[in-house]
């Protein structure tokens, strides 16, 4: 006891509710900063495929134009696993339409080139389990030319 009788007022516990406070407070704020990096790194993967995919798809595109212009068919065609595009298949067709301009018939193509990550042997995937994943990739891209 202190001189006139009083005692000191019990204070305990106060600082440890302050400090639970806070780290759960610190614990909260570290989860969503790890959750903010992680989509904004599986944005970034998926930015990459998608340029990756659409170069894919340009090569199917190429490789139609090819066909038409100095073979003067594309009967269309799959490439799989090509170098620098691992992992990506790409599956072209071409239509032809013809018509016939100041008597003289022509011939307008249509080249329609896809390219997608699937495991299977063509574009776009069939399995529908692949294509709702998060991993898959598709591009499209459709030319129109003359010959």
């Amino acid at each position: 006891m202190r001189a006139g009788g009083l005692s000191k007022p019990a204070q305990s516990g106060f600082v440890l509710a302050s400090a639970i406070f806070l780290l759960v407070i610190m614990a909260a704020l570290a989860a969503f900063i790890v959750q903010v990096s992680v989509a904004s790194q599986t944005a970034s993967a998926q930015d990459v495929q998608g340029a990756r995919a659409l170069q894919a798809a340009r090569l199917g595109i190429e490789a139609g134009l090819y066909a038409v212009q100095v073979d003067g068919d594309c009967p269309g065609a799959t490439l799989s696993n090509v170098s620098g595009l691992n992992g990506f298949t790409v599956t072209w067709t071409c239509t032809p339409y013809a018509f016939t301009e100041s008597a003289v018939i022509r011939t307008i193509w249509q080249i329609t080139s896809t390219a997608c990550t699937t495991n299977g042997t063509s574009c776009p995937s069939a399995t529908a389990a692949e294509l709702q994943s998060a991993d898959y990739t598709e591009r499209q891209l459709v030319v129109v030319t003359e010959k």
